[in-house]
């Protein structure tokens, strides 16, 4: 029987916690605000399935686009195409520097 090639395929360590990560996240993550312009990177928080980007971008760095509801258009640049991203704050951690 040949392997399945979902669009989950391949993600075992990208959607899954560390032991102590595990239950819910942290509420401040999913209520932070971000401006346009803010270098942000993307890391899919496993415990938070709505607002998800597909596993190909986790760990890109984009930057926000705007705003579109409660999610964030996040454009960022793979191989040496811009995409743009839609996704909730719960997924995105700011750039310190």
């Amino acid at each position: 029987m040949p392997s399945s090639n979902g669009p989950l395929h391949g993600t075992r360590n990208k959607l899954r916690n560390k032991p102590r990560e595990r239950g819910t996240s942290p509420p401040q993550r999913a209520v932070e605000e971000f401006e346009a312009g803010d270098k942000v990177h993307l890391h899919i928080d496993p415990s938070v399935p709505s607002g998800r980007f597909h596993p190909r971008f986790n760990g890109h760095t984009g930057e926000v686009e705007a705003q579109q509801g409660r999610a964030y258009k996040v454009t960022i640049v793979d191989g040496s195409k811009e995409k743009t991203i839609i996704t909730k704050p719960a997924h995105l951690r700011r750039q310190t520097e």
